[in-house]
C-alpha cells in the first residue's frame, strides 16, 4: 500500500513539475540541444579555466557571440528578404514578366489547360488562383514578421531563459550526467555502452548533419547572391533544410534556379550555377561528411528523413534537431537492449549446444 501511495505521489509531483516547466520547455530544449552540440568546446574551455562558474560563463558568452547573435541577425534579414521575395514574385507574375511561357511550352501544361477548359476552368482562372496564392503567401510572411515584432518582449525573455539553461547545463552538465548514470537500472557495462552508442550516433547523424547542412546552406546563399538571385538568405536557409534530408539535398533548390536562367536566356549564368552547384554546394557533402563521421555508426537514411519531418510536425522548428536526437537516443537504447538480450540467450544453458 505504501508503495502504491509513493508511486501516486511521484506521479502527481511529476505532473505539477511539468505544469511549472511547460511554458519554458521549448527554450529549455533549445538550451539542451546547444549544450549537446557545443559541449566539446566547453570541455576545452574547462581545461584552461578551473573555476566551473567562470568556465560556463565564458563558453556561454562565446556561444552567444559566435552563434546566437549572428543567427538572430540572419533570421531578421531572412524575414525581410522573404517578404520582398513574395512581393516581387507576385508583381512579376501579375505583369507576366516571369519566364514561364517557355516552360509552358516545354512541359505538358498546355494539355493540362485544355483539360481544365473542357471542365469549365479557364487559363485566366488558373492565373487568378496562383495570384491569390502568392498574395496569401506574402500576407502570411508579413503577418508572421509582424507577430514576431509584437511578441518581441516574449521572444527575448525566452532567449534569456535559454541562455540561463545553457549556462547551468555547461556548469552542472557533468554532475547531471553522473546522476543519470546512477539512476539508470542497468549494469555498468550496458550503461556505459548506452552512453557510448548514443554519443556516436548523435555525433554521426545529428551533429555532422547540422554542420554539413549549415555549410551547404551558406555556400548556396553566397552563390545565389553572386549570381544576383533575389533573397539569397531565404534560398540558403531552404538549401540548408533540404540538405538535412537524405536523398533530397540542396539540389532541389539550385537546379530550378538553373532552369530559370535557361528559360530567361541567361545561358552563362545557367552553366556557371550548374557547375558550381554540383562542385561546391552538393560537393561539400562528399568532403565534409566522411571527415566528420569518420567510421561512427549512423542512423538509417529513412529514420533520419522521418525523424526530421515528423519532428517538425510534432515540435515545430525545434523538431528539425529534436526529432533526430530523440530517434538517435531510441536507437541507442534499442541497440543496448538487443545486445543484452543476445548475451542472455547465449548464457542460458543448452543454447550454445543448439
Amino acid at each position: 500500500m505504501e508503495r502504491i501511495l509513493l508511486v501516486v505521489l511521484l506521479g502527481l509531483l511529476a505532473y505539477f513539475v511539468y505544469l511549472v516547466f511547460a511554458p519554458f520547455l521549448v527554450s529549455l530544449a533549445w538550451g539542451a540541444i546547444l549544450v549537446i552540440l557545443f559541449f566539446p568546446i566547453h570541455r576545452r574551455v574547462r581545461r584552461r579555466i578551473r573555476r566551473g562558474n567562470l568556465a560556463a560563463l565564458v563558453t556561454t558568452l562565446l556561444l552567444t557571440m559566435v552563434i546566437i547573435l549572428p543567427t538572430l541577425l540572419v533570421l531578421g534579414t531572412i524575414a525581410t528578404q522573404a517578404i520582398e521575395l513574395a512581393q516581387y514574385v507576385q508583381q512579376e507574375w501579375e505583369q507576366g514578366r516571369l519566364p514561364l511561357s517557355k516552360l509552358w511550352q516545354m512541359l505538358p501544361f498546355e494539355r493540362t489547360v485544355q483539360w481544365l477548359a473542357e471542365h469549365g476552368i479557364s487559363e485566366e482562372q488558373v492565373r487568378d488562383y496562383v495570384t491569390k496564392g502568392l498574395e496569401h503567401i506574402a500576407a502570411f510572411v508579413a503577418g508572421q514578421t509582424g507577430r514576431l515584432a509584437r511578441n518581441l518582449l516574449v521572444f527575448f525573455f525566452d532567449l534569456l531563459v535559454m541562455l540561463l539553461a545553457v549556462f547551468y547545463l555547461f556548469r552542472d552538465g557533468s554532475a547531471l550526467m553522473e546522476r543519470i548514470r546512477l539512476a539508470l537500472p542497468l549494469e555498468e557495462a550496458y550503461r556505459e555502452g548506452l552512453f557510448y552508442i548514443a554519443y556516436n550516433v548523435l555525433y554521426a547523424s545529428v551533429v555532422s548533419g547540422i554542420v554539413v547542412a549549415a555549410v551547404q546552406g551558406t555556400l548556396g546563399g553566397l552563390l545565389f547572391w553572386a549570381f544576383g538571385i533575389k533573397a539569397p538568405l531565404v534560398w540558403g536557409l531552404a538549401m540548408a533544410f533540404f540538405a538535412l534530408l537524405p536523398i533530397v539535398g540542396p539540389w532541389i533548390i539550385w537546379v530550378p534556379a538553373v532552369i530559370f536562367f535557361l528559360l530567361a536566356g541567361s545561358y552563362g549564368k545557367a552553366i556557371g550555377l550548374l557547375i558550381l552547384g554540383t562542385l561546391v554546394i552538393s560537393g561539400a557533402d562528399n568532403v565534409l561528411r566522411p571527415a566528420l563521421v569518420s567510421g561512427r555508426a549512423q542512423l538509417n537514411g529513412l529514420l533520419v528523413f522521418i525523424s526530421i519531418l515528423g519532428g517538425v510536425a510534432a515540435f515545430g522548428f525545434l523538431g528539425i534537431v529534436l526529432g533526430p536526437i530523440l530517434v538517435a537516443l531510441a536507437d541507442a537504447v534499442f541497440q543496448v537492449y538487443a545486445g543484452r538480450q543476445a548475451k542472455e540467450q547465449v548464457a542460458r544453458p543448452g543454447v550454445a549446444a543448439k
